[in-house]
């Protein structure tokens, strides 16, 4: 782990289980601990300061979220990127989010019409990470009305999984202006479907949505050299 230093997480008022999960996971979703690394327990607790303990409990937690394997009790692994998981983890987003979409817009909900179009105007952002958590409220507050805890928690899951691809993959090619443009588009249609509240047309979009995010993934990264990688 000489290539990244994890910062120390005493003195903060949050478990220091929260802490180092989002550590961890900020650094697997960015990239800095690339797909495939393995890393020392022991070493993490020690840059963190902190007992194996917590550090544990937070690895199980990103294990459990699919980002990394544990290997015995020494060393943990982040997950290889593949278009095999790609496919698993879209097949069960189109089967959850499309209908939960449909189901929201036909509430027709202002207050969830009003936040889409503030986050949908975010997308336009200069700083790519704005645009880039403006894109997963959108997704949030997509289903948010008519999902139960249980799908959010689900969901959150299937989230978590399918950033690092996203992140991972479309960050080996420049965003151009006209791919910027192609997804807010995209995205102003879904939009445009929930003011109207379309439950049927709303499903069909986050579907299209979906599957096009799919194909595009799958192609780049069968496409990417293993070395890039990691």
């Amino acid at each position: 782990m000489t290539e990244h230093v994890f910062r120390p997480v005493t003195g903060h008022q949050v478990s220091a289980v929260d802490l180092v999960t989002v550590e961890v996971r900020d650094s697997i979703l960015r990239g800095v601990l690339a797909p495939g690394k393995n890393f020392s327990i022991a070493e993490l607790a020690r840059q963190m300061n902190l007992s194996h303990v917590p550090v544990r409990e937070a690895l199980r937690r990103l294990e459990g979220q699919g980002l990394i394997e544990l290997k015995h009790a020494r060393s943990a692994r982040v997950v290889p990127l593949s278009s095999e998981d790609i496919t698993g983890i879209y097949g069960l987003r189109k089967m959850i989010e499309p209908e939960l979409a449909g189901r929201a817009a036909a509430l027709g909900s202002a207050d969830q019409v009003r936040a889409l179009t503030e986050l949908l105007g975010r997308f336009s952002a200069a700083d790519p990470e704005e645009v880039w958590q403006a894109h997963q409220e959108f997704h949030r507050m997509l289903v948010a009305p008519a999902a139960s805890a249980w799908d959010m928690r689900t969901l959150d899951q299937l989230w978590t999984a399918a950033a690092r691809y996203t992140r991972l993959v479309y960050d080996f090619a420049p965003v151009t202006k006209a791919e910027r443009t192609r997804r807010v588009k995209v995205h102003a249609h879904i939009l445009d479907a929930v003011k109207a509240g379309d439950a049927d047309g709303t499903r069909t979009v986050v579907a299209d949505h979906l599957a096009d995010n799919e194909a595009g993934m799958v192609d780049r990264i069968s496409r990417l050299e293993p070395a890039a990688l990691g």
